[in-house]
Parts: structure tokens; C-alpha cells; sequence
């Protein structure tokens, strides 16, 4: 018999949502499936766990309820306050109430703007811009070195940097260097002009390491470009971004996309073979741009850009830090593609 956990119970943190999504993990029923998708991202990056530790957790361990709670508790460092519990019951509850908001919100006011006209108005034509100076130097280094640190690497031995199973991924979600980055005013308020609303939530993401080539091979990561979301049409509206902790030039595997292309994507896949699934082309000859910066710059994109890392042909890596905001009634494409 199938048992059926409303998004409204609770447990001992008095969380909405996280015994539903317990219950759906635990039990590999389904139970909820892409319709709990937005609550699931809302719950956990509101709670500061992010979505793929929570996940394997589950997956692994298969606890009970009580215990999983008490998992929550020891990585977030004691229950949550009451007024983040209260936001995200209250986020719970309006869920599904209203159609989801059109995004970017349309003649939506922000105080203290951190992204000029000029800015934005390349946003609109490019789907690409860069804060500049979002976070100091200073910050960055000691997120780098906390990278460095987990990675039991040492910044100025390169021999160092090939040791060991790594490969560009950093597995490395909360450190206080990290929560201060994800932190920032200014890449919040940059989020909050390109939604059109100041009702976000962060997400908690990895770091990378994109090492230099060595000994022939690229160990540069996914320079491959891609996207990180369904590319069914219609494409709800979406942001991407990374802080680089380290100075990237375009030789040192800096970001890149292609400008523009969220603008004539429907036209491009509607001119492939219905059999040609666009994930398996070559996305190269669509002419991607290395977008370079130094220590402290934001990227921020559009998803619907391919994008990717740039091969490191330089002599030390790049090391970035993910980050974003998200609104709780962003859309997300029922089908994938």
C-alpha cells in the first residue's frame, strides 16, 4: 500500500516539506517526482544543505526520519532559527496557490543597484555579464585556500596538484570563507535586478579546480560546452554564476559561453534532424567566448547559454566558486531534454 506524506508535516525542526521529501527518497516510490522539484531546491538551499549531500545521504544510509533530522541539525549546526522555519513553512504553504510569477519580473524596482544600465542592457543582448570586484581579494584567497585545504593540495607545489583521484569538481559545500562569499550584498543585488524581485534563496554549490595541462593531458575539466538545464522549449527564464577566487585569463580555463544564443535557440533546434539529440553536437563552431576576470569578479548567465570551462593552458589553476539565487516559483521544465 502506498503511503502519502503531505508537504505539510512535520517533524521534532518543525520544517514543512523535508518529511515528504524524506518519505520520496527513503522509499524510491516517486512520490512527488519534478512537481516537489521547486519546493525540494526551495527546502534544502534554504536550509543551507544544498541539494546533493542531503541526496546521497538518503540514498546511502536510508535512516529513519528522526535521524535524518538529526543529520540536518549537526551540518547546519543546530536546529534552524525560527524566523528562516517560518519563512520557508510560509513559502510551503503558498506553494502551488498561484501560477508561477513571469520572470524577469517586468518594471521591478531595486534599491541600491549593483548593475548599471550599461550592464543590464548587455545582459539583455549577450545573456552574459560580470560584476566586477563582487567579493575583496582578500576574501577570495581565504575561500581559495580553504579549496586547497580540502583538497590536501599545497597552492605552490604543482606536483601537488596530481595527486590523488581529483579531477575538477571540488566536493567542498560549507566552510565560513564559502558562506561569506554566498553571502555577498553585491551578488545578491545583482540577482535581485535580473529576477525583478528580492525574494531569493541561495543555493549552496561546489567550488572547482581547473589545473593546468600536464604531461599532454587535459586535466582541465568539462571544457566540453554545455547546459545545466532541459533545453525543451519553452526554457524558463534561469541565472547561473561563479565567483572566481583566483585571476583567470581566457589561457587559464576561464568561463565561456556562447553570447546571444538564448535569443535564437528555439530557431537553432528547430532546425536539427528530429532524430539529433543537440547534447551530442559539437557545440564549437557556435563561436564560444572566454569571459576572463580576476579574483573577485561574478559571472553571471543566462542557462540557456552553452557554456563551459576553457582549457588551462597556463601555469597555475583556476579556482571558482558557484553561487546563485533563485526565486521559490521559478519555472522548470516538466520534460527533459
Amino acid at each position: 500500500m502506498r503511503v502519502t506524506v503531505s508537504s505539510m508535516e512535520v517533524g521534532g525542526l518543525g520544517v514543512r516539506h523535508l518529511k515528504r521529501y524524506w518519505h520520496r527518497l527513503t522509499q524510491r516510490n516517486g512520490q512527488g517526482g519534478e512537481d516537489d522539484r521547486p519546493l525540494d531546491e526551495m527546502l534544502l538551499h534554504g536550509l543551507g544543505l544544498g541539494i546533493v549531500e542531503p541526496a546521497q545521504y538518503l540514498f546511502h544510509q536510508r535512516p529513519s526520519f528522526a535521524e535524518f533530522e538529526a543529520w540536518v541539525a549537526g551540518k547546519i549546526g543546530g536546529a534552524p532559527p525560527s524566523a528562516l522555519v517560518e519563512r520557508l513553512n510560509e513559502a510551503v504553504r503558498r506553494h502551488g496557490e498561484a501560477p508561477p510569477r513571469t520572470y524577469p519580473v517586468a518594471g521591478a524596482a531595486v534599491d541600491d543597484p549593483v548593475l548599471s544600465e550599461a550592464d543590464l542592457a548587455f545582459w539583455r543582448e549577450h545573456g552574459y555579464v560580470v560584476l566586477r570586484q563582487a567579493v575583496s581579494r582578500e576574501d577570495c584567497r581565504a575561500a581559495e585556500q580553504a579549496v586547497w585545504d580540502f583538497l590536501g593540495m599545497d597552492a605552490a607545489d604543482p606536483a601537488s596538484w596530481y595527486d590523488g583521484e581529483h579531477t575538477f569538481w571540488v566536493p567542498l559545500f560549507r566552510h565560513p570563507a564559502l558562506d561569506k562569499n554566498r553571502a555577498s550584498p553585491r551578488i545578491r543585488k545583482a540577482f535581485e535586478q535580473l529576477w525583478g524581485t528580492a525574494d531569493l534563496w541561495p543555493t549552496v554549490d561546489r567550488c572547482s579546480l581547473n589545473r593546468p595541462e600536464c604531461g599532454g593531458m587535459d586535466t582541465s575539466g568539462p571544457s566540453r560546452l554545455h547546459w545545466d538545464v532541459s533545453i525543451a522549449l519553452p526554457i524558463p527564464f534561469g541565472i547561473q554564476g561563479l565567483l572566481y577566487l583566483s585571476d583567470a585569463g581566457a589561457e587559464r580555463g576561464a568561463f565561456r559561453c556562447v553570447p546571444g544564443f538564448h535569443h535564437r535557440m528555439a530557431q537553432w533546434l528547430g532546425k536539427l534532424p528530429p532524430e539529433q539529440n543537440p547534447r551530442d553536437l559539437d557545440l564549437e563552431a557556435l563561436g564560444p567566448l572566454p569571459v576572463a576576470g580576476a579574483a573577485g569578479d561574478f559571472v553571471l548567465w543566462h542557462h540557456a547559454l552553452p557554456h563551459g570551462s576553457g582549457r588551462n593552458t597556463a601555469d597555475r589553476p583556476r579556482v571558482v566558486q558557484y553561487i546563485k539565487w533563485f526565486p521559490q516559483d521559478h519555472g522548470v521544465h516538466p520534460l527533459w531534454r
